[in-house]
């Protein structure tokens, strides 16, 4: 469907209003940062990795769903250096030994949460406030041509506050077209042309590195409801193209259906 410039002026304003800023920020209300790094002292100042988690309850109880790279370099930085810590906000947790399931073909990995810990994580703000529960599982892929609605946290806009205090912010997008479909993930071309800022200022239009989104949650509206669709797998800048896993090989208690070959 091809919009006139009467209707693409409308949906602008809508999209730049109240509306927009509640769809661009609804993402974020299940994200949270999850970062690791050698535990910073005065001597050894912080220097972390960053990804995204998103943060879920499929029918077996809270876990944490993220890009399997993320846990990958989580284990490589284990094994760079010692004492090491994962966070998610101020709860440390040991993503490994929490593993539920991971999938290098898919790239996800699933991270059993305990209620405490569930608890902990989403009592610190409006961001990641939030475990999402689904009407039903597992979510179909969504369609070429439609909108979803993506959030996290890139490492271009972490902040080192002092030597042992970080601030993540976020970045998300509330109605980016899907523009390809595959069995296991879709892909959005960003139109920077046709952007509307709803909310925010700092780096929200000219933002260009997205790393540290990964694993950041992905949904779709569903006439009354939202489906949690796919997590953020990278951004590819030489397309402007951000690429995303979807979410229909996780089952209900966070093991991951294999492919088939």
């Amino acid at each position: 469907m091809v919009l006139d410039d009467a209707e693409v002026a409308k949906a602008k304003a809508l999209a730049a209003g109240p509306l927009g800023e509640k769809m661009g920020k609804f993402p974020l209300l299940f994200a949270k940062a999850a970062f690791f790094g050698q535990r910073p002292s005065r001597k050894n100042p912080v220097e972390v990795n960053n990804g995204t988690v998103t943060l879920a309850d499929l029918g077996s109880g809270p876990l944490a769903i993220t890009c399997q790279h993320v846990i990958a370099r989580f284990r490589e930085k284990r094994q760079e250096a010692e004492n090491v810590i994962f966070q998610l906000g101020f709860v440390d947790l040991d993503p490994v030994e929490q593993l539920i399931d991971e999938n290098v073909h898919l790239d996800i990995a699933t991270i059993d949460l305990t209620e405490k810990q569930a608890k902990a994580v989403t009592s610190e703000g409006e961001i990641g406030s939030c475990v999402f529960k689904p009407q039903s599982w597992p979510p179909p892929l969504p369609e070429k041509g439609e909108f979803v609605a993506f959030g996290g946290f890139p490492g271009a806009l972490r902040s080192i506050l002092s030597f042992d205090e970080l601030e993540f912010g976020s970045w998300s997008s509330g109605a980016s077209e899907v523009s390809s479909v595959s069995d296991f993930k879709f892909a959005s071309v960003f139109d920077r042309e046709n952007w509307v800022q709803s909310f925010g200022t700092e780096h929200h239009m000219e933002l260009v590195a997205l790393g540290g989104m990964s694993g950041g949650p992905v949904f779709i509206k569903r006439k009354l409801y939202w489906d949690l669709i796919g997590i953020v797998s990278h951004y590819h800048e030489n397309y402007d193209t951000v690429f995303f896993r979807s979410l229909k090989s996780v089952r209900q208690d966070g093991t991951i259906e294999l492919p088939p070959v």
